[in-house]
């Protein structure tokens, strides 16, 4: 084979030249092979934590966990059943009670004793302004109208009755305040109402 091998430059033993150039080409590819690039083409480092989920991976065994538990509570609560052939329990002894009811009762109990309080006090209280003086006053006030009056208190229904047979007489305030005393009867009728009454037959 050295025979056949062609050298560049004119040599002596195309078997040593042969081999010397084989020697220098495997120096050359082992350079080329250790050889760093200039710029670097190597891909970006890469974060375990930004691939694999460890809280994700967790969670899920936990997960896998508990249906595991369930399914077999489920299990033997069936095989169970269906060894004893089931079981019918409706009691409920359980009795839900409220930490402040006690507390709450009190607070009603106080709030009714202060209500009945106030209605025997609001019974007790006697009103401020008297009503018989009320009366009295209204009837002085009747009576110095009538003084003061150019016509009688009732003249104006008197003609009105005999014009319009179908107008109804109205007794006179003061007639009504005096009957009423005499009967002890509280006045229930407006100071003001008579002559708006009069106005308004007026008008029309």
């Amino acid at each position: 084979m050295h025979r056949s091998y062609n050298s560049y430059n004119p040599v002596a033993s195309k078997l040593l030249q042969k081999r010397w150039d084989e020697n220098r080409f495997g120096k050359h590819r082992h350079h080329v092979d250790i050889a760093k690039p200039v710029l670097d083409s190597s891909p970006p480092v890469t974060f375990m934590h930004l691939h694999l989920k460890l809280k994700k991976l967790q969670l899920e065994e936990e997960r896998l966990a508990t249906i595991e538990r369930d399914n077999r509570i489920l299990l033997e609560k069936m095989s169970h059943t269906m060894r004893t052939k089931g079981q019918l329990d409706n009691q409920n002894d359980v009795v839900f009670k409220s930490l402040s009811r006690g507390r709450r009762e009190r607070e009603m109990l106080r709030i009714a004793k202060e209500n009945m309080n106030m209605l025997k006090r609001i019974h007790n209280k006697k009103p401020a302004i008297s009503t018989d003086k009320l009366d009295k006053d209204w009837r002085q006030t009747l009576k110095l109208m009538d003084n003061i009056s150019a016509y009688p208190e009732d003249w104006y229904n008197k003609e009105k009755s005999q014009s319009n047979p179908s107008f109804k007489y109205k007794k006179p305030l003061s007639k009504i305040s005096s009957s009423r005393q005499e009967k002890n009867e509280e006045p229930t009728t407006d100071s003001n109402d008579y002559e708006n009454d009069e106005f308004e037959d007026e008008d029309k």
